[in-house]
């Protein structure tokens, strides 16, 4: 493939085999680095003149010279699978087995004794830790509940199940820089059936619920009125109560504002009464809220 085509996919990135494999010796090389045409980042990898700079380039290049033997992990690892902001830009972490070792200015190496069939796998075309040995790689570094947004960003985008993730727990050991005391307290506020919802104040408010042992509610409850149909992201209907939260989602339209208007309208002249949750809200002042509508008298129809 020509160099210049491969560097395209790449992140301007190109390799001295890539180089070597278009033809390329050890002195034109050289002099494309000499004029200015490429310039060397990492050992074994250049980078086109004229490419713009930017993390995934850095994480690529460390990636690519050590190709096989490292893959980005932790931090670096989550925001290659879509996650949340990296909280250690300023560091790529990367993971390898026990025989190999990445000693790079600014890289840090996680060696493991065990990487199982399935921890890595590629995304765009760069070594990751799976979702589910990222959560365990984090769960030394990250609070539970730090660690369970991670879970409940990977459960809503269906990276894996509940299942999957209890399975791997079970048979994990304590290790340097893991908690397993960590994942257990995830997963034991994620009993069988737990929806994540659409954000992470929902998934919070849903914690909030099961742990304060309040009754538990109809998610993503559905409402016919004539040909419109709504859904409630909390509702208890027999009681006719419905909770809605402020941060659930954003209104990118004037329309949305209207929508909302309309919906809660049509609820209350039926005989719903709200329940408004914001994120600035206290988990004590949440469960207080929640337990003080419930105990109002049951609204007869």
């Amino acid at each position: 493939m020509e160099r210049f085509h491969w560097a395209e996919r790449h992140d301007g990135l190109i390799t001295n085999a890539v180089a070597f494999a278009d033809g390329l010796t050890k002195r034109q090389l050289e002099r494309d680095r000499d004029v200015g045409r490429l310039r060397r980042v990492r050992r074994g990898i250049s980078v086109v003149n004229g490419a713009p700079s930017s993390w995934r380039q850095a994480v690529r290049a460390v990636l690519l010279s050590h190709d096989g033997r490292a893959a980005a992990s932790h931090w670096t690892g989550l925001t290659i699978l879509g996650g949340g902001a990296n909280k250690e830009i300023d560091h790529i972490h990367v993971i390898t087995d026990l025989r190999h070792q990445v000693a790079l200015e600014g890289v840090i190496c996680h060696r493991s004794g065990l990487l199982e069939q399935g921890d890595l796998l590629r995304r765009d075309g760069m070594p990751c830790t799976s979702p589910i040995r990222t959560v365990i790689d984090l769960s030394g570094p990250l609070t539970s509940a730090e660690l369970g947004d991670v879970v409940d960003d990977f459960l809503r985008r269906k990276s894996f199940t509940l299942d999957q993730l209890r399975e791997r727990v079970d048979r994990t050991r304590p290790a340097p820089g893991r908690s397993v005391a960590t994942l257990r307290r995830v997963l034991c506020n994620r009993l069988p059936g737990y929806d994540p919802g659409e954000s992470g104040l929902e998934a919070r408010i849903a914690r909030i619920i099961l742990t304060n042992g309040l009754p538990r509610p109809s998610h993503q409850h559905r409402v016919n009125y004539d040909k419109q149909r709504y859904r409630l992201d909390f509702a208890w209907p027999e009681r006719r109560l419905y909770l809605e939260g402020n941060g659930f989602g954003f209104h990118m339209l004037a329309t949305d504002l209207d929508g909302d208007a309309r919906r809660q309208n049509e609820l209350v002249l039926d005989g719903w009464v709200p329940i408004e949750i914001t994120w600035r809200m206290t988990d004590a002042e949440i469960a207080g809220t929640i337990r003080r509508f419930l105990a109002l008298p049951t609204r007869r129809l």
